[in-house]
């Protein structure tokens, strides 16, 4: 083809007519495909289903499926000359129309992505039809056995069979008369859609002579999202109040077995009794305390609320002095004090277990083991029944002998504590983490004995309660300088959820098998899923604690003894694994906070807890199992 021709044949295309395809998915994929997309400057995959019809002696329409790629932007085609006729298409066809009759032409149609690489192209030949030929006119047939499956409150997926026409070309995928998709493909699955809300579908057939089909319709209506309603704890109250606690109760309602509680907004705990000791408050202070029923999917209640203003130092009865211990057997302490004279008695506490309660200046504190070091609280309780904050001392009751003056003896002894430090990590239990500790202290001063104490001390705030409640249960709260709040339960065991699925940019997710609704829908930055820290952290078995002062997170996992740590904006992850003893870092999409809430990447903090997490490009959602 000479110049001039080629300018004659091109001069048409500015009037070219465009056939646009919007599409319905989202753009994005899995976080690790949108990692390496990133961080390579490859071309993206060619277009498929390539395909051309001549429409009538001078129009030709091309059409194909666009790939799949996270970083494809659009389509141009290019003749023979590598001249580009046409860019920026971003539908799946297009109608070439102006050209010659019975006249053959060659196209070249490549993909862009949005850093400017192209692919090398897909060639395919189009010839218009002849003048003195006669033009199909005649549509194909219908699809059949139109059909719906997999509905849900936000996809389902159509099914039908393809008519057997010879010149068939695809079908054409409508929703509320709106092109979808064009494909060979025998099902088409829709997403991203709203909960209880009639739609209409329709498919097209298409031939290789570009005549359509009038098309099959069927009506689908998305099933109604439903929200656990988890009923709520009745007869909560505050039951004592004093400078620097606060204790309130409830009555779980039933089914259920555990509550959520909250103090001013921010978990503390949960716990499976019926009363609770708030500690380490400030004296003169206001507080919110929520109490939410949680089911053993994890689904919350919306909570009962109690406020509660602690007593200022002035009016709660002041503390004992001069505690002392007075004497000691191998199995009983006796410690001696002065009481102030607005004390009526005190109460004594022996590693956080209640011991009993006296008005007497002195108290024995019998039935105790042998050699054993014990953390002694002694309370006042004034006439009004408020309970002081407390003042300790720590004792060992007689009853050891240090044996371990020769190597052999030294190294049987290191090995018996390790082993009781072992069996504490794992175990996570009071009584296991106490009989570490003493094994521990009887060992002579060295780096080992200093490593053991690291590792002891390390768990301690997971393992060890130091309160008291009516019910028995040790349990402590504990507030630092920096404005860290942490809460554990002795015993205390995260409980697990098995899988969860999700959809970024919506709140609705699912939880084992059941609805539920976070309070921040999740959201791709920089092409990685971030989710909110407590929806997803929890489950999988962590402790969560903020430090406000330097914006970390501290994840704790008693179970395994695993701790995560995090920062906003920080995009070091660092990982303990007291267990082994070792410990790692590795590079991370740095958390963020987005409307109060904290969201952190769904992949990191679920494969770090032994979760498989799986993308559906169909549906767009997530599903994370164990």
């Amino acid at each position: 083809m000479n110049k001039k021709r080629l300018r004659q044949w091109m001069a048409p295309f500015a009037t070219a007519t465009l056939i646009l395809n919007t599409g319905y998915g989202i753009w994005g994929g899995t976080d690790a495909l949108a990692s390496q997309s990133a961080a390579l400057s490859v071309a993206p995959a060619e277009v498929s289903n390539l395909n051309a019809a001549a429409l009538d002696t001078t129009r030709v329409n091309l059409s194909w499926t666009n790939p799949s790629d996270i970083n494809f932007d659009h389509v141009q085609v290019i003749g023979v000359s590598n001249a580009v006729y046409v860019d920026n298409i971003r539908s799946n066809s297009y109608t070439l129309s102006g050209l010659q009759p019975n006249t053959a032409y060659t196209f070249r149609v490549k993909t862009v992505d949005k850093s400017g690489n192209d692919s090398p192209g897909t060639i395919i030949q189009a010839k218009t039809a002849s003048a003195d030929a006669p033009v199909d006119k005649t549509p194909p047939g219908e699809v059949s056995g139109l059909s719906v499956a997999n509905l849900g409150y936000n996809a389902f997926t159509v099914n039908y069979i393809m008519p057997k026409d010879t010149d068939l070309s695809q079908a054409i995928i409508y929703l509320n008369g709106k092109e979808m998709q064009r494909t060979t493909g025998t099902s088409y699955t829709f997403s991203g859609l709203i909960a209880s809300t009639n739609y209409n579908v329709t498919i097209r057939t298409i031939d290789k002579s570009g005549n359509i089909s009038g098309g099959i319709s069927i009506p689908v209506t998305t099933s109604a999202l439903t929200v656990d309603t988890v009923p709520e704890v009745t007869g909560a109250s505050v039951t004592s109040v004093n400078n620097y606690s606060v204790t309130v109760s409830w009555t779980r309602p039933s089914g259920i077995s555990t509550v959520s509680l909250y103090r001013d907004g921010t978990l503390i705990t949960d716990s499976t009794g019926t009363s609770y000791t708030f500690n380490n408050l400030s004296s003169g202070t206001s507080y919110s305390f929520t109490i939410k029923s949680k089911r053993s999917t994890g689904a919350l209640s919306s909570g009962v609320r109690l406020t509660a203003t602690t007593n200022s130092t002035s009016s709660n009865s002041s503390e004992v002095s001069n505690l002392d211990v007075d004497s000691k057997s191998d199995t009983w302490i006796k410690i001696t004090y002065d009481m102030p004279s607005s004390a009526e008695k005190v109460k004594i506490y022996a590693d956080g277990d209640y011991k009993g309660t006296t008005s007497s200046e002195s108290y024995k504190i019998t039935g105790l083991r042998e050699g054993r070091w014990y953390e002694i609280k002694v309370t006042t309780v004034n006439s009004s029944g408020r309970e002081s904050s407390g003042v300790e001392v720590s004792e060992r009751t007689d009853g050891y002998s240090d044996s371990s003056s020769s190597s052999s003896s030294y190294s049987s002894n290191y090995e018996k504590a390790r082993d009781l430090m072992r069996i504490a990590e794992n175990s996570l239990n009071a009584s296991d983490w106490r009989s570490a500790r003493d094994a521990i202290s009887d060992l002579p001063s060295g780096t080992r004995k200093s490593d053991l104490l690291d590792r002891l001390e390390a768990i301690r705030n997971r393992a060890i309660g130091t309160s008291s409640s009516s019910s028995g249960t040790s349990t402590t709260t504990t507030t630092s300088s920096s404005g860290t709040t942490s809460s554990n339960s002795n015993n205390a065991v995260s409980s697990y959820s098995t899988s969860f699925t999700l959809t970024p940019g919506a709140k609705a997710a699912y939880v084992d098998g059941r609805a539920t609704t976070m309070a921040q829908a999740p959201r791709i930055i920089n092409g990685v899923t971030m989710v909110p820290l407590r929806f997803i952290s929890e489950r999988v078995g962590y402790q969560v604690n903020y430090d406000k002062a330097t914006k970390k997170i501290i994840m704790n996992r008693p179970t395994d003894g695993k701790q995560v740590v995090l920062q906003i904006k920080n995009t070091t992850l660092a990982v303990y694994e007291l267990n082994n003893s070792r410990n790692y870092s590795t590079n991370i999409t740095a958390p963020v906070i987005i409307n109060g809430y904290t969201l952190v990447p769904l992949r990191v903090i679920s494969e770090l807890s032994g979760y498989q997490v799986n993308y559906n490009s169909a549906s767009k959602q997530i599903t994370i199992t164990k």
